[in-house]
Protein backbone atom coordinates (compact mmCIF):
# COMPACT_ATOMS: atom_id res chain seq x y z
CA UNK A 1 0.00 0.00 0.00
CA UNK A 2 1.27 3.47 -0.86
CA UNK A 3 2.15 5.55 2.19
CA UNK A 4 1.06 9.08 2.93
CA UNK A 5 3.44 11.60 4.55
CA UNK A 6 5.04 10.83 7.92
CA UNK A 7 5.02 7.10 7.11
CA UNK A 8 1.26 6.80 7.65
CA UNK A 9 -1.15 5.31 5.19
CA UNK A 10 -4.79 6.35 4.98
CA UNK A 11 -5.96 3.46 7.15
CA UNK A 12 -3.52 4.49 9.87
CA UNK A 13 -4.54 8.16 9.70
CA UNK A 14 -8.10 7.09 10.45
CA UNK A 15 -7.12 4.44 12.97
CA UNK A 16 -9.10 1.80 11.07
CA UNK A 17 -9.56 -1.39 13.09
CA UNK A 18 -8.45 -4.54 11.34
CA UNK A 19 -12.05 -5.59 10.77
CA UNK A 20 -12.63 -2.45 8.67
CA UNK A 21 -9.49 -2.74 6.54
CA UNK A 22 -9.61 -3.94 2.96
CA UNK A 23 -7.20 -4.19 0.06
CA UNK A 24 -9.06 -4.51 -3.20
CA UNK A 25 -8.12 -2.99 -6.55
CA UNK A 26 -10.72 -0.76 -8.21
CA UNK A 27 -10.57 -0.43 -11.97
CA UNK A 28 -10.67 2.95 -13.68
CA UNK A 29 -13.55 1.65 -15.75
CA UNK A 30 -15.56 1.10 -12.59
CA UNK A 31 -14.97 4.70 -11.48
CA UNK A 32 -15.74 6.11 -14.92
CA UNK A 33 -18.79 3.96 -15.67
CA UNK A 34 -21.32 6.35 -14.14
CA UNK A 35 -20.26 9.13 -16.52
CA UNK A 36 -19.74 7.31 -19.80
CA UNK A 37 -23.24 7.98 -21.19
CA UNK A 38 -24.16 11.43 -19.82
CA UNK A 39 -20.73 13.01 -19.35
CA UNK A 40 -18.12 11.27 -21.54
CA UNK A 41 -15.58 14.07 -20.96
CA UNK A 42 -15.67 13.30 -17.22
CA UNK A 43 -15.24 9.61 -17.94
CA UNK A 44 -12.20 10.39 -20.08
CA UNK A 45 -10.74 12.60 -17.34
CA UNK A 46 -10.98 9.77 -14.81
CA UNK A 47 -9.32 7.38 -17.26
CA UNK A 48 -6.52 9.90 -17.93
CA UNK A 49 -5.95 11.25 -14.42
CA UNK A 50 -6.22 8.09 -12.31
CA UNK A 51 -3.15 5.87 -12.44
CA UNK A 52 -4.58 3.29 -10.03
CA UNK A 53 -7.17 2.98 -7.26
CA UNK A 54 -7.91 0.64 -4.42
CA UNK A 55 -10.38 0.18 -1.62
CA UNK A 56 -8.46 0.27 1.66
CA UNK A 57 -11.36 0.12 4.10
CA UNK A 58 -15.11 0.10 4.64
CA UNK A 59 -16.68 1.75 7.66
CA UNK A 60 -19.70 -0.28 8.75
CA UNK A 61 -21.62 -0.47 12.04
CA UNK A 62 -20.25 -3.95 12.69
CA UNK A 63 -16.62 -3.00 11.91
CA UNK A 64 -16.35 0.32 13.78
CA UNK A 65 -19.22 -0.05 16.28
CA UNK A 66 -21.07 3.07 15.10
CA UNK A 67 -24.83 2.86 14.35
CA UNK A 68 -26.10 3.31 10.81
CA UNK A 69 -27.94 6.49 9.87
CA UNK A 70 -31.41 6.48 8.36
CA UNK A 71 -33.08 9.82 7.78
CA UNK A 72 -35.43 11.55 5.36
CA UNK A 73 -32.54 13.11 3.39
CA UNK A 74 -30.08 10.21 3.33
CA UNK A 75 -29.25 6.75 4.55
CA UNK A 76 -25.66 5.92 5.53
CA UNK A 77 -24.97 2.28 6.30
CA UNK A 78 -21.36 2.13 5.10
CA UNK A 79 -18.57 4.50 4.06
CA UNK A 80 -15.84 3.30 1.68
CA UNK A 81 -12.26 4.49 2.16
CA UNK A 82 -10.36 4.77 -1.12
CA UNK A 83 -6.81 5.49 -2.21
CA UNK A 84 -6.35 6.89 -5.70
CA UNK A 85 -2.93 7.39 -7.26
CA UNK A 86 -3.03 10.32 -9.69
CA UNK A 87 -1.03 10.30 -12.91
CA UNK A 88 2.09 12.45 -13.23
CA UNK A 89 0.56 14.60 -15.96
CA UNK A 90 -2.52 15.57 -13.94
CA UNK A 91 -2.96 19.34 -13.51
CA UNK A 92 -3.97 20.95 -10.21
CA UNK A 93 -7.41 21.76 -11.64
CA UNK A 94 -7.87 18.21 -12.87
CA UNK A 95 -6.91 16.82 -9.47
CA UNK A 96 -9.72 18.73 -7.83
CA UNK A 97 -12.18 17.78 -10.56
CA UNK A 98 -11.34 14.08 -10.55
CA UNK A 99 -11.70 13.79 -6.76
CA UNK A 100 -15.13 15.41 -7.03
CA UNK A 101 -16.06 12.90 -9.72
CA UNK A 102 -15.11 9.99 -7.48
CA UNK A 103 -17.43 11.33 -4.77
CA UNK A 104 -20.20 11.86 -7.32
CA UNK A 105 -19.81 8.34 -8.72
CA UNK A 106 -21.15 6.76 -5.52
CA UNK A 107 -24.42 7.03 -3.64
CA UNK A 108 -22.78 7.33 -0.23
CA UNK A 109 -20.19 9.42 1.60
CA UNK A 110 -16.62 8.54 0.62
CA UNK A 111 -13.26 9.06 2.31
CA UNK A 112 -10.74 9.55 -0.49
CA UNK A 113 -6.96 9.77 -0.22
CA UNK A 114 -5.48 11.14 -3.45
CA UNK A 115 -1.80 10.27 -3.74
CA UNK A 116 0.04 12.89 -5.78
CA UNK A 117 3.06 12.44 -8.09
CA UNK A 118 5.35 14.29 -5.65
CA UNK A 119 4.72 11.68 -2.98
CA UNK A 120 2.32 13.75 -0.86
CA UNK A 121 -1.30 12.90 -0.17
CA UNK A 122 -4.47 14.95 -0.17
CA UNK A 123 -7.57 13.98 1.78
CA UNK A 124 -10.77 14.60 -0.18
CA UNK A 125 -14.13 14.73 1.61
CA UNK A 126 -17.56 15.82 0.42
CA UNK A 127 -20.91 16.57 1.99
CA UNK A 128 -23.31 15.06 -0.52
CA UNK A 129 -26.76 13.59 -1.07
CA UNK A 130 -28.07 10.95 -3.45
CA UNK A 131 -28.95 12.43 -6.83
CA UNK A 132 -32.73 12.88 -6.81
CA UNK A 133 -32.92 13.03 -10.61
CA UNK A 134 -30.91 9.83 -10.97
CA UNK A 135 -33.46 7.04 -11.58
CA UNK A 136 -30.95 4.46 -10.37
CA UNK A 137 -30.13 6.51 -7.22
CA UNK A 138 -26.54 5.31 -7.62
CA UNK A 139 -24.79 8.71 -7.80
CA UNK A 140 -24.44 11.72 -5.52
CA UNK A 141 -24.74 15.47 -5.76
CA UNK A 142 -21.99 17.37 -3.93
CA UNK A 143 -23.14 20.09 -1.54
CA UNK A 144 -19.62 21.01 -0.36
CA UNK A 145 -16.18 19.59 -1.10
CA UNK A 146 -12.84 20.05 0.64
CA UNK A 147 -9.27 19.01 -0.17
CA UNK A 148 -6.76 18.98 2.70
CA UNK A 149 -3.04 18.12 2.48
CA UNK A 150 -2.76 15.05 4.71
CA UNK A 151 0.66 16.07 5.98
CA UNK A 152 -0.61 19.22 7.70
CA UNK A 153 -3.44 17.58 9.67
CA UNK A 154 -2.80 17.42 13.41
CA UNK A 155 -1.42 13.99 14.36
CA UNK A 156 -4.14 11.67 15.57
CA UNK A 157 -6.97 14.13 14.94
CA UNK A 158 -8.77 11.92 12.41
CA UNK A 159 -8.73 8.74 14.47
CA UNK A 160 -12.25 7.33 14.34
CA UNK A 161 -12.47 6.88 18.10
CA UNK A 162 -12.01 10.66 18.51
CA UNK A 163 -14.92 11.58 16.25
CA UNK A 164 -18.66 11.89 16.86
CA UNK A 165 -19.91 8.32 17.09
CA UNK A 166 -23.65 9.08 17.31
CA UNK A 167 -24.20 7.44 13.93
CA UNK A 168 -22.41 7.01 10.58
CA UNK A 169 -23.49 10.36 9.14
CA UNK A 170 -22.53 12.22 12.32
CA UNK A 171 -19.12 10.51 12.20
CA UNK A 172 -18.55 11.52 8.58
CA UNK A 173 -19.63 15.13 9.19
CA UNK A 174 -17.27 15.33 12.16
CA UNK A 175 -14.46 13.93 9.99
CA UNK A 176 -15.15 16.68 7.43
CA UNK A 177 -15.31 19.38 10.10
CA UNK A 178 -12.06 18.23 11.73
CA UNK A 179 -10.13 17.78 8.49
CA UNK A 180 -11.23 21.17 7.10
CA UNK A 181 -9.63 22.76 10.17
CA UNK A 182 -6.41 20.70 9.82
CA UNK A 183 -7.38 18.69 12.89
CA UNK A 184 -7.87 21.73 15.14
CA UNK A 185 -11.44 23.04 14.76
CA UNK A 186 -12.13 26.23 16.70
CA UNK A 187 -15.00 24.78 18.74
CA UNK A 188 -17.44 21.91 18.94
CA UNK A 189 -20.10 24.34 17.66
CA UNK A 190 -18.35 24.60 14.28
CA UNK A 191 -20.37 22.65 11.73
CA UNK A 192 -18.95 20.70 8.79
CA UNK A 193 -20.40 22.95 6.06
CA UNK A 194 -19.27 26.06 7.95
CA UNK A 195 -15.74 24.65 8.31
CA UNK A 196 -15.54 24.02 4.55
CA UNK A 197 -16.82 27.54 3.81
CA UNK A 198 -14.30 29.11 6.18
CA UNK A 199 -11.44 27.11 4.70
CA UNK A 200 -12.38 28.13 1.17
CA UNK A 201 -12.65 31.74 2.23
CA UNK A 202 -9.28 31.54 3.95
CA UNK A 203 -7.65 30.05 0.86
CA UNK A 204 -9.10 32.79 -1.34
CA UNK A 205 -7.93 35.54 1.02
CA UNK A 206 -4.42 34.09 1.31
CA UNK A 207 -4.17 33.80 -2.47
CA UNK A 208 -5.29 37.41 -2.84
CA UNK A 209 -2.77 38.54 -0.21
CA UNK A 210 0.09 36.87 -2.09
CA UNK A 211 -0.91 38.73 -5.26
CA UNK A 212 -1.26 42.10 -3.50
CA UNK A 213 2.10 41.77 -1.72
CA UNK A 214 3.78 40.83 -4.99
CA UNK A 215 2.21 43.78 -6.80
CA UNK A 216 3.21 46.15 -4.00
CA UNK A 217 6.84 45.09 -4.29
CA UNK A 218 6.78 45.65 -8.03
CA UNK A 219 4.90 48.97 -7.96
CA UNK A 220 7.01 51.88 -9.13
CA UNK A 221 4.46 54.53 -8.18
CA UNK A 222 4.64 55.40 -4.47
CA UNK A 223 0.93 56.16 -4.14
CA UNK A 224 0.06 52.84 -5.74
CA UNK A 225 2.46 51.07 -3.38
CA UNK A 226 0.78 52.74 -0.40
CA UNK A 227 -2.66 51.67 -1.63
CA UNK A 228 -1.53 48.08 -2.10
CA UNK A 229 0.13 47.95 1.32
CA UNK A 230 -3.08 49.26 2.89
CA UNK A 231 -5.01 46.57 1.05
CA UNK A 232 -2.54 43.96 2.31
CA UNK A 233 -3.06 45.08 5.93
CA UNK A 234 -6.83 44.79 5.47
CA UNK A 235 -6.44 41.28 4.01
CA UNK A 236 -4.19 40.20 6.89
CA UNK A 237 -6.82 41.34 9.38
CA UNK A 238 -9.53 39.45 7.48
CA UNK A 239 -7.34 36.34 7.35
CA UNK A 240 -6.77 36.50 11.09
CA UNK A 241 -10.52 36.72 11.76
CA UNK A 242 -11.25 33.73 9.54
CA UNK A 243 -8.45 31.73 11.16
CA UNK A 244 -9.85 32.54 14.60
CA UNK A 245 -13.24 31.20 13.46
CA UNK A 246 -11.77 28.05 11.91
CA UNK A 247 -8.84 27.06 14.10
CA UNK A 248 -8.45 26.55 17.82
CA UNK A 249 -6.49 29.21 19.69
CA UNK A 250 -3.63 26.87 20.64
CA UNK A 251 -2.42 26.48 17.08
CA UNK A 252 0.05 28.92 15.55
CA UNK A 253 -1.36 30.30 12.32
CA UNK A 254 0.78 33.37 11.92
CA UNK A 255 0.35 35.52 8.83
CA UNK A 256 3.45 36.20 6.78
Amino acid sequence: MTNTPHGLDGASLLGLPEAARQQHRITKKMLAAQFEDQAPADARLITKAVASAQLIGILRPETIQVPEHRGTERTVVDIPVLEVVLADTTTVADRSRVTELVHRSMSKPVVLFALLPDGTATLSLALSHVGRTDPTRSTSVIDAHVLVPAGQIETGALQLDRLDRTDMWALYRDLVRTAAADGRPASTALQAAEAISLRRGLTDLETELITVVRDARRAKNQQRRIELNTQARTLRAQIERVRDSLYSADRDHGVT
